[in-house]
């Protein structure tokens, strides 16, 4: 009867995890999880809950955990990730690393949880680099450094002095600065709008800090090919008047 009963627990488990990639929706607007994933979330606590206080024996309780989250966890994950691909790029890491972090935070109020937790934040690093990536990107292209940067890091020495580069001349480096500095003053004014979406404050702070990071590298790269003589640059600190310990200093 036991087996039975157990059997019919995962069937209907199974039919309801399977039904989630029948039907995806779409993100909602403000990236969080779906109400699918927060209504089998909610299932799926409930289960770990009651499994969690039953008075089956270790071994088999720890058997039927990792059963019930294959069964779940697996679906649920397919499903987000069906949902976030019609996203761009920025939107669909912020979609998947809330919902992670929702199975993240499930997950961690039970036991045999560790190796799906492992999972989940490896996944949710994925999905960070992204955003850390995107977030600094962001910066640059709109203060100006884009391009510049871009540039600096292709160029070839036999291609000649940047300096002599469309774009690249004294002039175009003095007006990027101006937005640079623009940014320095202000830098919160310059997150992309998807940060704000995130459910975890952690983890947001943990992009801008990366992300802050990558800008100060791009620029102290810039600086130092400003400052090289072969690129012909005339009197290049009063083009970037700034040295990158300084970025770093008002950044940080």
């Amino acid at each position: 009867m036991h087996l039975l009963s157990k059997k019919i627990f995962f069937n209907s488990l199974s039919l309801h995890a399977s039904k989630l990639i029948d039907k995806v929706e779409l993100p909602p607007p403000d990236l969080g999880p779906s109400s699918a994933l927060n209504q089998t979330l909610m299932l799926l606590r409930e289960v770990l809950a009651s499994h969690d206080s039953s008075v089956v024996p270790l071994d088999a309780r720890q058997a039927d955990f990792v059963q019930v989250l294959s069964c779940v966890l697996d679906p649920l994950l397919q499903m987000c990730t069906v949902s976030a691909s019609n996203l761009g790029t920025a939107d669909m890491a912020t979609f998947m690393v809330n919902s992670l972090y929702m199975m993240k935070t499930t997950l961690a109020l039970f036991e045999f949880t560790d190796r799906r937790l492992e999972m989940l934040q490896f996944q949710i690093e994925a999905h960070l680099d992204t955003l850390i990536n995107e977030q600094a990107s962001y910066v640059l292209t709109r203060v100006g450094l884009s391009y510049i940067y871009n540039t600096i890091q292709q160029h070839k020495p036999e291609q000649g002095s940047l300096a002599n580069f469309p774009n690249l001349d004294s002039v175009a480096l003095k007006a990027a600065m101006v937005q640079f500095d623009r940014y320095l003053s202000a830098p919160d004014n310059l997150l992309m709008p998807q940060l704000n979406f995130l459910l975890s404050a952690t983890v947001k702070e943990q992009i801008i800090k990366q992300s802050t990071e990558l800008v100060c590298r791009a620029y102290g790269e810039v600086y130092a090919a400003v400052m090289n003589p072969v690129n012909e640059y005339k009197d290049p600190e009063s083009i970037l008047y700034r040295s990158p310990q300084q970025v770093q200093t008002l950044l940080t």
